[in-house]
């Protein structure tokens, strides 16, 4: 049986009541305490904080594909999640691993995904040069017109 899993955030109304370490908790960037915001247990950043560095997509904090707040895992890629960045080659293409899992030239070289809605169907992919029977047919209908 799975257990319990902990809030990230540390809870003003719970926080900052007592003294010692729960009551001196503020954020690192601009100095907000734990009763003004909530704060990032892990890293010491209050919520406005980290909602900023996810609209500006910061570099050693925030993915650059996919905009997810995640540093160790950036740090790791390179300014890219591990969402974001191919399982087989390890190079990053944010639009494509989260449809077929790899990148678009590794799906292409695997020919088992459609490369238009990115379901694994092999045979129709070989016969339709890369899609499946469903989107061939869509293909088809818009030429005619």
């Amino acid at each position: 049986m799975a257990g319990k899993r902990k809030n990230p955030w540390l809870d003003p109304n719970k926080e900052g009541k007592s003294k010692g370490r729960r009551g001196q908790r503020y954020c690192a960037r601009c100095g907000n305490t734990v009763r003004q915001s909530r704060i990032l247990k892990v890293h010491n950043l209050c919520e406005y904080c980290v909602q900023e560095m996810i609209r500006k997509k910061e570099q050693n904090w925030v993915c650059r594909g996919c905009g997810r707040f995640a540093p160790e895992e950036v740090k790791a890629g390179k300014g890219y999640c591990r969402q974001c960045l191919c399982s087989a080659c390890g190079r990053p293409d944010p639009t494509a691993v989260p449809k077929f899992g790899l990148c678009r030239e590794c799906a292409k070289i695997a020919g088992v995904f459609c490369l238009r809605c990115g379901r694994e169907a092999p045979a129709q992919v070989r016969k339709n040069r890369g899609y499946c029977d469903r989107c061939a047919q869509r293909n088809q209908s818009r030429d005619k017109l």
